[in-house]
């Protein structure tokens, strides 16, 4: 990452963390699971603010997948300046190439695979993009499981529509934010057969039942209020 790049990107992270730190309780569990060189994240998506702070518990930039926030003006010129990969519509055939790209330069890349907020009571379908990265380049999947208590998902006003699709604005301003970083995943055997339908699904299927796992063992393991 370019040297202005990297520092809009550190200054917007150190500042999201300052707001972390007196807003809200922010717990994290697993960072040692996270190992160097290329990565690909990815975890449920529940809230707006959800790429804001996970961006903080990676040390090294990413490179995250973001749909939405392109839309609005301010949003997009800092989501540009810190590099991260424009998923709106008009871009959807550059996300993959792009996040490969960023892969074979050995930085890392954050994706949610459901492209769109849950309600916390179970996961959306995921998009086959995270497989199609994997696949296509093999480095570790990093999967997190994030969550806070619903009484804290606060809905704005101001949604965003972005052609026919309105997309509700979801914050968590306040209170509890959890995220558990899991083991990271390769699949040596499916990477053999390359780049099939089957593979795809597979890879898709494992990593959403990972990130199951890693929700409900904040709920069942760890703590929840």
């Amino acid at each position: 990452m370019h040297w202005l790049n990297r520092s809009v990107y550190t200054f917007i992270k150190k500042t999201i963390k300052i707001y972390l730190s007196t807003f809200l309780e922010f717990k994290v569990w697993g960072k040692e699971n996270i190992p160097p060189g290329p990565k690909i994240f990815c975890s449920n998506h529940f809230s707006s603010t959800d790429p804001f702070y996970m961006i903080t518990i990676m040390d090294d930039p990413i490179h995250m997948i973001i749909g939405p926030g392109f839309s609005l003006p301010f949003f997009k010129y800092m989501l540009r300046l810190g590099k991260q990969i424009n998923a709106m519509p008009e871009k959807r055939t550059t996300v993959i190439p792009t996040a490969i790209n960023y892969l074979k330069n050995n930085e890392s890349i954050y994706i949610f695979p459901e492209g769109v907020l849950n309600d916390q009571t179970q996961l959306n379908s995921f998009f086959s993009g995270l497989a199609r990265i994997y696949l296509s380049n093999p480095v570790p999947i990093i999967p997190i499981g994030i969550i806070s208590p619903r009484r804290y998902v606060k809905e704005k006003s101001r949604n965003i529509k972005i052609g026919e699709i309105e997309h509700k604005t979801l914050t968590v301003l306040t209170g509890k934010f959890y995220a558990n970083i899991g083991e990271p995943l390769r699949f040596p055997e499916i990477e053999k057969n390359g780049l099939t339908k089957e593979n795809i699904n597979q890879v898709t299927n494992q990593i959403k039942s990972n990130i199951e796992f890693l929700i409900m063992d904040i709920k069942n393991n760890k703590f929840w209020s």
